[in-house]
C-alpha cells in the first residue's frame, strides 16, 4: 500500500485555522477535509482521528508561537522583547482566536491528557517570561526589588486578558494602549 504524500506543515496550519475559527466540537471532519485538502482516509491514517489532528495542530501552533516569542526575547533589551511579544499577541488576537485558549476553554475539563498538555504550554511560557524578567532586572531595566514570580503572573494574566478582550473589542488603538499601560506598569 502506498503512503499518502502531503506537506504536514501545510495540513496542520490549515487544520489549525479551521479549529481556531469554530472550535473542536463545531468543526466537522468534512470541513477538515476541505481545509486540509486530504481525503478522510489520509487524515485518519496520518492522525488517527479528529482528536489526534487537533493535538497535532495545537502542537504545531505552539511550536510556531514559541519560536516567534523566543525570537522577540532574543533581542538586546528584555523589556523591548516583551513589548514586541505583546504587540504580536495583539496582532494575532485581531486575526482570530488563540487556538490554545479556545481549546483550553472548550475541552480541558473533558480531556485530562489535553489539560496536562495545555498546562505544560503555559508553564513553558511562564518560564520564558520569568527568565526574561530576571534578565531585565539584572540589566537594570527593572528595579532590583521587583518580585519576578508576581510580575510573571501579572504578565500571564494580562496576556490572557488581551487575547480574550480582543475577541469582544477588536480595536487596535485600544489594545495597543493596553500594551503601553502594561509596559508602564512593568517599569514602575
Amino acid at each position: 500500500m502506498r503512503s499518502a504524500e502531503f506537506n504536514r506543515d501545510d495540513v496542520l496550519r490549515n487544520a489549525m485555522e479551521a479549529f481556531r475559527a469554530k472550535g473542536y466540537a463545531k468543526t466537522t471532519m468534512q470541513e477538515l477535509v476541505a481545509a486540509t485538502g486530504l481525503h478522510p482516509g489520509s487524515l485518519y491514517a496520518a492522525f488517527g482521528n479528529k482528536r489526534g489532528l487537533l493535538l497535532a495542530a495545537v502542537d504545531h501552533y505552539v511550536q510556531e508561537k514559541s519560536a516567534l516569542r523566543r525570537g522577540f526575547f532574543a533581542g538586546q533589551s528584555p523589556l523591548a522583547g516583551i513589548q514586541a511579544y505583546l504587540s504580536q499577541i495583539v496582532n494575532d488576537a485581531l486575526c482570530g482566536t488563540c487556538l490554545v485558549t479556545r481549546t483550553l476553554m472548550e475541552l480541558a475539563e473533558q480531556d485530562e491528557e489535553l489539560h496536562l498538555r495545555l498546562k505544560a504550554i503555559y508553564a513553558e511560557l511562564e518560564a520564558d517570561l520569568a527568565q526574561l524578567l530576571n534578565l531585565a532586572r539584572q540589566r537594570g531595566e527593572l528595579m532590583a526589588d521587583r518580585d519576578i514570580p508576581t510580575l510573571t503572573a501579572f504578565l500571564l494574566i494580562n496576556i490572557q486578558g488581551l487575547v480574550t478582550f480582543a475577541q469582544c473589542r477588536p480595536d487596535r488603538a485600544l489594545l495597543d494602549g493596553v500594551v503601553t499601560q502594561l509596559m508602564t506598569a512593568l517599569r514602575a
